[in-house]
């Protein structure tokens, strides 16, 4: 229970300070929103456009969702995993020189996930959530992305039902 305790509160002393850093670079002088939130998300998450659609496509085969309906749900300790694994292939590409620190970045990107697809604090995400949203916010053509079968071609099988 301590050691639980002790993590959040390291991780809202985390999370204060990436505000202050946010506010800093003064973000909301942006007057269109879009162009903001785009600034703030990658401040965020600095280096996830390195990872590309290609990179995204293996982690999600390594980790067996491409096997799993895209409305099935995934608890946020098996999303951690598949971030986790995405992370650590991006460090091991990277030269020493411009390595991540991959705990805080894990840290980041889980929590800003499960506050935006969990705000019922279930603790679950549906699996074509969280594969849009990584594959959204990784690097790559959008050709490539939407061409990708197994992130958003379910999305253009249920329009064409409609």
């Amino acid at each position: 229970m301590i050691e639980e305790g002790s993590k959040r509160g390291k991780a809202m002393v985390e999370k204060r300070q990436l505000f202050m850093e946010m506010r800093a670079q003064n973000f909301d002088v942006i007057r269109l929103s879009t162009y903001r939130t785009a600034c703030k998300l990658r401040f965020v998450f600095p280096r996830f456009h390195l990872v590309d659609v290609w990179n995204m496509i293996e982690a999600f085969r390594d980790n067996g969702l491409n096997t799993l309906d895209h409305n099935a749900e995934i608890n946020v300790s098996r999303l951690e995993t598949i971030l986790s694994s995405i992370y650590y292939q991006l460090n091991k590409r990277l030269p020493t020189t411009h390595q991540i620190n991959v705990e805080q970045s894990i840290g980041l990107l889980l929590n800003f996930m499960v506050a935006t697809y969990d705000s019922e604090g279930h603790g679950k995400l549906t699996v074509f959530s969280m594969k849009a949203m990584l594959a959204t916010m990784c690097g790559g053509k959008i050709v490539d992305k939407l061409r990708c079968k197994y992130i958003f071609e379910p999305l253009c099988a249920s329009f064409l039902r409609m």
